[in-house]
């Protein structure tokens, strides 16, 4: 690499970084269908053509949103893990995915809304590796699977078999998913959304076999 293309290379990551909080703004704003290329390279004050450069145009753009996302929504998962306490890490686990989705509307919508103008690449093809954090991957799901066989077995005698704690965990994604989608497209209140998600936290702490006692204080110490 030569001198010149080494003093570049912070600059190009800048570039990258400015770029895509500013397409993370514009999703937020206008929704993953909405984002236009023109209006992105305004307002960063660049031309559309270092959009080009830097990702190889709108579905490499894209593509940079959706990896990013999933990183920040790990990130989340990650603050969460308290393993010394296993029902409060599935408390915390399941409470961080739905503060997650209302911080980062636009992404969450970008990462799990079938938007017409965007196809992830590979996005079922990373599922081989669920139950590991590896690169490229769903580490994100991975923390939950943690998660939940930590509490099933601290809850139960024997050791949960794997494939049940993967099973449970997809449900369990399936689940918050569920409510946090359609508490964003605006089908619920707040309030009413917040209640039935801590019904929900109620009803799969307890399949864990938590005491619901036990899973109420959980919930007190997080509001």
């Amino acid at each position: 690499m030569t001198q010149a293309a080494t003093r570049d290379e912070p600059n190009r990551e800048d570039q990258r970084a400015r770029l895509l909080a500013a397409a993370e703004g514009l999703v937020r704003k206008h929704g993953p269908d909405g984002l236009s290329l023109r209006e992105l390279a305004r307002a960063c004050g660049f031309s559309t053509m270092a959009i080009y450069t830097l990702f190889g145009g709108k579905p490499g753009l894209m593509q940079a949103l959706y990896t990013a996302g999933f990183a920040r929504l790990h990130a989340y998962a990650l603050a969460a893990e308290h393993r010394e306490a296993p029902l409060r890490w599935m408390v915390r686990q399941m409470l961080a995915y739905r503060r997650f989705a209302l911080d980062n509307t636009g992404l969450y919508r970008l990462m799990f809304g079938g938007e017409k103008r965007f196809a992830p690449a590979g996005r079922n093809t990373r599922f081989a590796s669920l139950a590991v954090p590896v690169e490229d991957a769903y580490p994100a799901f991975a923390a939950l699977v943690d998660a939940v066989g930590t509490c099933l077995a601290h809850h139960h005698a024997a050791a949960p078999d794997p494939s049940e704690v993967q099973d449970l965990a997809f449900l369990v994604w399936g689940q918050m998913h569920g409510l946090v989608g359609l508490e964003i497209a605006g089908y619920a209140e707040p309030v009413d959304a917040l209640a039935r998600y801590h019904n929900a936290v109620r009803f799969i702490c307890t399949h864990c076999g938590a005491a619901a006692v036990e899973v109420e204080a959980e919930l007190a110490a997080e509001a």
